[in-house]
Order: structure tokens, then C-alpha cells, then sequence
């Protein structure tokens, strides 16, 4: 299949490559649009930072002016006028802009939290290109309320993790609105040289128009946003300062979990106090050493759990700051997984098969504990960026007791274990780079070791049009018996993985094809994520948009796709699948789309049976979906889609709705609601293996009815752009009733059950499942980089055979089950050195 779609793809590339990456001849003033420069000016004075743009100050420049749109209607010049002025001097680099409005009473005004983004507000923002590479970038915006935001961008990836300590102030006015920043050079890295040109774009919101614009012209049908930027130049004669910079925290919490002992009445508190420290040290210009001594996660946000019936692992986010802050670097070639930090134990799973006798377990704690967490990152002025990450954790054990003598043990389910990322990205011209990465778990204590190996590269042509990226792994386990994690060998597993893609990737229209291959050994789940391997799937896509109003439409979107899956070994087939799409945004800014996709023939799926090579024949399926997004600029907006599945062979169907109401009470208060409903009916999956008297080895299906209901409520109540008060609600009900039960057969179809085979589905249970969460925020950005936060969480986990049919009495008797109930109280305070040396001097 791949080779029969390389002379479709050769003859659409020649019928459709344009005289320029923008799919037209560029003339002098569509350059103009694009390559702006502008010369920055050294101020004696520093601006005061009150939202009023003092004239003998700030006009000692020229401001960049001409903005044009980005969205709608690309390439049009923006609708209203900007002025934006840019200074420096030895600290900090400033910006002013005055935004000028014809209608100034309609500027939005929405708060939100701090990194919220685009909330019902008009916003202005900053991106820096400091190395002037065209691929990196930090961005610092700020909305017409002061609320910040700051992302930094980094080969195409956007992470809004990331907090830099910087200072604005607005102000509205008959004219419009106006806003001021000073950014410190120690928020923000660039080379060590006397004259500086950095790569500078400006952006400009207009909400109640829905219109993006910036400075230097983003063309929506070019791929890439940094790579469309202006420049700045003469900024001369600036340095880097000591970037040293402290963060320490202390907290508190409360916890409490009703006693599940024999005194029911009896309540189970604990309390705690906890200290610690995270440390940022600029080694140099371009490199910081990031530290956390006695890491507190406490207040991290509850993971949206789910009830797993498949084969394969769920992976939830991880949403503690020092692994999802200034970690792009680490992730780029997806082997860094940081939740396996402090995750579950590798020998958790293993201490029932270790009780000698009447032993019990007493505790077996799910998590390992983090003890510290350093990384070293940056890039020089030459492109090649370095990245160091190492932490470690320290033993875990489970508490074990013989219920006749009371004897007590310990069984060690994970040693002391060093984890261990180091990567070497090299920026290359036109948008292009070379990453290698290697990934290292080292455990003590005789368990084994784990090792990954990966080069992933990409380039570009000179028109931005046409792209090849690709890439490999070479995992290794040291030690590990892949048969029995409890076991130990003196062996090397070996594993692989490799891809190729290229794509057109500019222009109106788009396709590619991609191949990717892993192998039967290839593991990457000590430090990594992988769902399954021993996989080989080729595919292929095109699509295309138009960029401009088309008819009643703002921009359209149209795909087609087509997957073909194999086994790696043995080299069999699994699976072959067709899809497509419409994507389209009308005039009045609300957005829908319609999705379709169809399996001809049988997928033979190897995994679902637990029992590798056994197959299971998945009968062809087709399925469909419909949604719809309102305008989110009315005081209530609406997302909401609905879809089904449906299969023959077996009589499958399944259909899901999602019903997502957004509330805009005012400026301060918002909430959204979020609705899911989904059947599914005669799902057949693996339900049980069991041995006959013969030791003859079967396997069970079963048939259920699954029926799952998810509610979420997010609110916030923001007092203003320093504090507010958030709250997330979540409860997941799911439940799994068995209608019926079959014996898969060697050919992977299924046949009805003995009455002998009947008595083995006694033990297999219905399953209903409920988790209910709720964090409750405040948090005080008393100064800039200190923070207070104030915590409530609570948590709900219940798992029975007892289907319940009713939702509210479901909820009755999930809020009556015990329950944990958190609360915290967290101070961080931000030290920079610079501040606190020029306090004490004076």
C-alpha cells in the first residue's frame, strides 16, 4: 500500500507547488508584511509601570505600527490601530503599547486565572526570539484585565507550563487601552554578544471581533508561528545577570479518612507540616540549573480516573509544576514519562505471591516517594540545546503480618532508583533539528535496569512546503525477566522502534504518509510510555482548508485517511481502516464539524485475549460523529456532539452524547458544565483464562452492557488579576452488566459455552464504579513569583458487584462510602539574588 500511494503523492506535489510557501508569487508588499525589523532604543530612564505611556520616556522610539490580521481574514490590515514601543537598558527590556479602539466602551475585560489564555478579553502580547533561530520563543501576554500569560515555544510545541516572573499594568481609556511590561533579562535567556538582534513579533486580540492580529504578517496556510516573525535590532551592550533565584514553601495539611476498623464511629486524622525549596541557577547565559529539595505535590490537581476494562495501561496527565514546567527539551522525543517518577512500585503487583502461611498485607503503599529532582537546560547561541534531568526515589516497602503470631514483615516492592534523561537537540536551518535522547532507570537492591535509545530528526525545504521527519529507539532491559517481573536474569532484552513521515505541510492543500514500526521486545515503560508494541502500521492523509471566507463560511476543513496495521512478529495482518472529515467555522464564529469512519474488513486484534498469539476476530464497523461549538463571546455558549459505532456480526452497538454548557455570569464569574453519556451495547472483551481438568488452557469472553455517565462542573470566581477562587467537580460512574459468555475459539470467533464451562463464570462479576473529586482552590499572587494557595480536596473511590440502574441512588450510596477529605495551606516565597542584593546594599 505504501508504494502504491508514492505516484499519487509525486503527481500531486508537482500539480500543486507553488511559487512560494504561501502558495503565491510574493510581492515587494507581501514581503513588507513579513520581514518588518525595527530598531530598539537604550532608555536612561525606566518607565514606571502604571499603564500611562509617559511621552518622554517612551517616544524616543518608533513604535511598530500596520498591524494585519491573522484570523478572520488572513493578510487584511487589522481593523483598528496599534503603536507599540520598545526600550531597554542594563536590567530589563520594556514594552509599551497604546491600542487604539473607535469604540473604546467595547473593549472585553473578561479575568480568568493567571496562564488562563484567551479569556472574553482583548489581549496584547510579546514573543522574543532571543537566539534569533526562528524555532524558539518566549511569550508574554497580558489581557486587558492584567491577567498574564507566558509560554515558551519551542520547534512547534507551545508550553504554557512555564512561569517566568515579569511585571505589567494596564489601563483603559477614550482612546482604547494601553499597557506597559518589563521583562528582566533574568526571566529570559540570549546569547552572550555585544550587539543582540532577536527575532520580535507583536499580537494584538479584539474580542468582541474575534480578530487576531499581529505585527509581522502569520500567514494561516504556513506551517509554523516563530518562523513568521520580525526582528529587533540594536540592542547592544547588554548581559546576562546572575540568574539565582529561590522559591522556598512551607505547608500544611490536614487529612481525614474514616476508620474502616472495627470502631465505625471512630475518625482517622493526620496532620503534617512539610518545608522545602526549589532552586533556579543560571550556570550561564543559556543554561539554568532547576532544583527541588523535598519536593510537596500535596496540592497537585486529582486525575480524572476511569474504569479500565482493555488491555493496555491509561495515561493520565501529570499536572505536578516541576515536571510540567521548562521540560520541552525532555519530551520532544516522547520517551520522558514523568509520572513514572514516584509512580507505583515495579513489585506491588508481586507481594501476594510472597506471604508465607497466614500472612496478610497489612500496607502497600501505591506510590513511591520522590526525594529530590534537579535539571539542567538551555540552548546555545549556536542552536544545540542540552538537557539534563535526574532524580531519584527511595525504597519502597509492604507491610506483611502472620495472623497466628502477629509476626510483622517488610517485602521490598522498589529500591532506591535513579532516574535519568540527557538530551542534545541541535536547531538546523529552515526550520529544521536533530534530537538525540537517552533515557536511564538504575535500581539498587538486585532489580533490573532499564535503558533507551533514540535519534529523531526533521527537515524542512527552503519553502517551508515540504517536510521529512524521522526517527528511531533502541530500548534495553538489564536483568529483567520479561516473563515474571519478580524474577531476575543476567540477560539484555533489546527492543526497536522506527518512523519516517513526510508531508506536505503548507499551502491549501496538504497530505502525507507516514510509516512506523515497533518491535515485539521495544519497551519504554520504566521512564516512558508505550500502550502496546509489536506493531507495524503504515498511513496516509490529505486535506484541504480554505484559509479565506468561502460562501457562509470563515474557513473549512476537509480529510481523508487511511491506516493499514500489522503485527511486527509474526509479520500478520490486523487491521485496515478509512476516515474523513469536514471542519467548518461560520460567519457568526460558531464551528462544526462531522466525522466518518468505516473497518471493512475483520480487525485481528492479538492483544484483547491476554494470551499472545491468540487472536480475536473484531468484526467490520463503521462509525460516525456530529458536533457543534457556539461563539464563545456570549454570556452562554454551547459544545456538544454526539456519535455512534455500529458492527454486524455480533449485533454491537454503542452511541455517546457530550452536552457541555459555558456560563458567563460576568467578568468575575464563569462556569462550565460538562456532560457525557455513553452506551455501549453487547461490548465483548476478555473476562477470564481458565484451566480444565485436562490442563487445557481456555479462554472466556464476555458479553456486556456498558454504560458510563461522567458529570464535571469548572468554576472560577476571580477577585482580580492577583487572586481568585477555582473549583473542579468530577463524578465518573461507569458500569459493566453481563449478559453473556463465550469461549474464544484458536480462530478467534466466538462459540457458545458448555453446560460444564458455565460453572467457571460464577466468579466473574458485574462491575459498577464511581469516583467522585472535587478540588477547591484559592490563590493569592501576593507579590511577583509568591504565591499562597489555600486547598480543599476530596475524594470518592467505590467499586462493587451491585449494579445500580438509578443515578441518584448510584450517587446516595457513593457519597456514603469513606471518603478522604484534604486540607492545605501553601506559602511560596520568590528570593531573586539580584533584588535581594541591591535591597541590602542601599
Amino acid at each position: 500500500m505504501f508504494t502504491k500511494l508514492l505516484p499519487l503523492l509525486l503527481i500531486l506535489t508537482i500539480c500543486t507547488t507553488p511559487a512560494s510557501a504561501s502558495g503565491q508569487d510574493d510581492t515587494e508588499a507581501e514581503k513588507n508584511k513579513r520581514n518588518k525589523t525595527l530598531k530598539a532604543e537604550r532608555t536612561l530612564a525606566a518607565p514606571v509601570l502604571d499603564g500611562h505611556l509617559e511621552p518622554e520616556v517612551w517616544q524616543q522610539v518608533t513604535p511598530a505600527t500596520n498591524f494585519f490580521r491573522y484570523d478572520p481574514l488572513n493578510g487584511k490590515p487589522s481593523s483598528q490601530k496599534s503603536e507599540v514601543y520598545m526600550l531597554y537598558d542594563n536590567d530589563a527590556v520594556y514594552f509599551g503599547a497604546i491600542l487604539y479602539d473607535s469604540a473604546p466602551d467595547s473593549v472585553l475585560t473578561q479575568l480568568g486565572q493567571r496562564d488562563s489564555g484567551e479569556n472574553n478579553s482583548d489581549m496584547f502580547g510579546v514573543y522574543l526570539d532571543t537566539y534569533n533561530d526562528k524555532q524558539n520563543a518566549f511569550a508574554f501576554l497580558v489581557s486587558a484585565a492584567g491577567v498574564q500569560t507566558d509560554i515558551k515555544y519551542s520547534q512547534g510545541r507551545e508550553d504554557w507550563n512555564w512561569d517566568a516572573v515579569w511585571e505589567s499594568s494596564v489601563r483603559t481609556h477614550d482612546r482604547g487601552w494601553t499597557v506597559e511590561m518589563r521583562i528582566p533579562y533574568g526571566a529570559i535567556r540570549f546569547p552572550k554578544a555585544e550587539i543582540q538582534n532577536w527575532g520580535l513579533n507583536y499580537m494584538r486580540v479584539i474580542r468582541r471581533d474575534r480578530e487576531k492580529s499581529y505585527w509581522s504578517h502569520v500567514d494561516n496556510s504556513v506551517s509554523g508561528l516563530i518562523n513568521q516573525e520580525g526582528r529587533a535590532i540594536g540592542i547592544d551592550g547588554i548581559e546576562s545577570p546572575v540568574r539565582l533565584q529561590f522559591m522556598p514553601y512551607v505547608s500544611g495539611y490536614v487529612n481525614h479518612y474514616p476508620n474502616k476498623g472495627e470502631n465505625k464511629n471512630q475518625k482517622d486524622f493526620s496532620k503534617s507540616i512539610n518545608g522545602g525549596m526549589d532552586v533556579k541557577y543560571g550556570i550561564n547565559d543559556a543554561f539554568t540549573l532547576d532544583v527541588t529539595l523535598i519536593p510537596d505535590f500535596g496540592q497537585t490537581q486529582s486525575d480524572n480516573q476511569i474504569l479500565n476494562l482493555g488491555p493496555f495501561e491509561v495515561k493520565y496527565s501529570e499536572n505536578r509544576q516541576f515536571f510540567t514546567e521548562g521540560t520541552e527539551l525532555f519530551n520532544k522525543a516522547g520517551l520522558f514519562y514523568s509520572r513514572r517518577i514516584g509512580a507505583t512500585p515495579v513489585g506491588r503487583g508481586t507481594v501476594e505471591d510472597q506471604l508465607i502461611g497466614r500472612e496478610a498485607v497489612v500496607s502497600n503503599p501505591r506510590e513511591t516517594q520522590l526525594l529530590n529532582a534537579a535539571k539542567v537546560s538551555g540552548r546555545t547561541r549556536r542552536g544545540l540545546g542540552i538537557g539534563i534531568f535526574n532524580a531519584f526515589t527511595g525504597n519502597s516497602y509492604a507491610t506483611v503480618q502472620d495472623s497466628t503470631t502477629g509476626v510483622s514483615r517488610k517485602i521490598l516492592t522498589d529500591p532506591i532508583s535513579n532516574y535519568n534523561v540527557f538530551v542534545l537537540d541541535q536547531t538546523l536551518p529552515r526550520n529544521s533539528y536533530l534530537t538525540f535522547t537517552n533515557t536511564n532507570v538504575t535500581r539498587t537492591r538486585g532489580f533490573y535496569d532499564a535503558n533507551v535509545t533514540g535519534l529523531r530528526m526533521r527537515f524542512a525545504d527552503k519553502q517551508n512546503m515540504f517536510a521529512l521527519t524521522t526517527g528511531g529507539n533502541l530500548s534495553q532491559l538489564y536483568g529483567k525477566d520479561t516473563d515474571n517481573d519478580l524474577q531476575t536474569n543476567d540477560g539484555t532484552t533489546l527492543g526497536h522502534q522506527y518512523f519516517v513521515n513526510l508531508s506536505k505541510i503548507s499551502g491549501n492543500l496538504q497530505y502525507g504518509i507516514d510509516h512506523n514500526v515497533e518491535s515485539n521486545t521495544y519497551d519504554i515503560n520504566d521512564l516512558g510510555f508505550i500502550s502496546n508494541n509489536n506493531e507495524m502500521s503504515t498511513g496516509a492523509y490529505i486535506k484541504y482548508s480554505f484559509y479565506q471566507p468561502v460562501w457562509k463560511f470563515l474557513s473549512w476543513s476537509n480529510s481523508l485517511n487511511v491506516n493499514h496495521n500489522m503485527l511486527y512478529a509474526p509479520a500478520e495482518f490486523s487491521s485496515l481502516s478509512f476516515s474523513g472529515g469536514t471542519n467548518v467555522r461560520f460567519r457568526n464564529f460558531t464551528s462544526a464539524w462531522l466525522n466518518v469512519g468505516v473497518r471493512p474488513g475483520d480487525q485481528h486484534d492479538y492483544f484483547e485475549a491476554r494470551s499472545f498469539p491468540q487472536v480475536f476476530l473484531r468484526p467490520p464497523a463503521y462509525d460516525s460523529n456530529i458536533g457543534i461549538s457556539t461563539d464563545y463571546r456570549k454570556r452562554i455558549a454551547l459544545d456538544a456532539s454526539t456519535g455512534f459505532w455500529r458492527s454486524h456480526r455480533y449485533d454491537q452497538n454503542s452511541w455517546w452524547l457530550d452536552f457541555s454548557p459555558r456560563f458567563r455570569v460576568n467578568d468575575k464569574f464563569s462556569i462550565v458544565n460538562g456532560n457525557n453519556f455513553e452506551k455501549e451495547i453487547r461490548n465483548i472483551g476478555f473476562a477470564k483464562e481458565y484451566k480444565d481438568k485436562e490442563q487445557q488452557a481456555h479462554i472466556l469472553f464476555g458479553d456486556r452492557t456498558i454504560t458510563t455517565v461522567s458529570t464535571t462542573i469548572s468554576s472560577a470566581y476571580i477577585f482580580n488579576e492577583r487572586s481568585g477562587l477555582t473549583l473542579n467537580m468530577r463524578h465518573y460512574w461507569s458500569r459493566a452488566a453481563y449478559k453473556d459468555f463465550f469461549e474464544l475459539t484458536k480462530k478467534g470467533l466466538l462459540q457458545q459455552l458448555t453446560q460444564e464451562q458455565n460453572a467457571y463464570t460464577t466468579d466473574i462479576e458485574n462491575i459498577n464504579y464511581n469516583t467522585f473529586t472535587m478540588d477547591l482552590v484559592y490563590s493569592w499572587r501576593f507579590a511577583p513569583g509568591s504565591e499562597l494557595r489555600v486547598v480543599w480536596k476530596n475524594f470518592i473511590e467505590d467499586k462493587s458487584d451491585q449494579i445500580q440502574n438509578r443515578y441518584f441512588d448510584n450517587m446516595s450510596n457513593t457519597l456514603s462510602v469513606p471518603q478522604n477529605n484534604n486540607f492545605s495551606v501553601k506559602l511560596l516565597y520568590f528570593i531573586d539574588y539580584i533584588s535581594l542584593k541591591n535591597v541590602l546594599s542601599a
